[in-house]
C-alpha cells in the first residue's frame, strides 16, 4: 500500500508542477505578445513622425538629415524605375 501512496503523491506533485509550468509559459507568451504589440506601435509612430518630417523638410539641402533624405529620394526613384520595368515586362507577355 505504501508504494501506491508514494506513487500517487509523486504523480500528483508532478501534475501540479506541470500545471504551474504551463501557466508560466502561458504568461510568458502573453507578455511577449504585449511587448511585440508595444514595439510595433512604437515603430509605426516613429515611421509616421519621420515621414511627416521628410515631407515637410526633405528638400532642405542644409538639413542635418540631408544625406538620409537623398537616400530616400534615390530609393523612391529606384522603386519607380523598377515598377516601370515590371510593367513593361508584364505588357510584353
Amino acid at each position: 500500500m505504501e508504494f501506491f501512496d508514494k506513487l500517487e503523491k509523486t504523480v500528483a506533485e508532478t501534475g501540479h508542477g506541470i500545471s504551474r509550468k504551463a501557466k508560466e509559459l502561458a504568461e510568458i507568451t502573453r507578455l511577449k505578445n504585449m511587448l511585440h504589440t508595444c514595439e510595433e506601435v512604437l515603430e509605426q509612430n516613429y515611421r509616421e513622425i519621420g515621414q511627416a518630417w521628410y515631407e515637410a523638410h526633405g528638400e532642405e539641402e542644409d538639413s542635418m538629415y540631408a544625406h538620409q533624405c537623398q537616400a530616400i529620394r534615390d530609393a523612391e526613384n529606384g522603386i519607380k524605375a523598377l515598377r516601370q520595368q515590371l510593367d513593361a515586362l508584364r505588357r510584353s507577355e
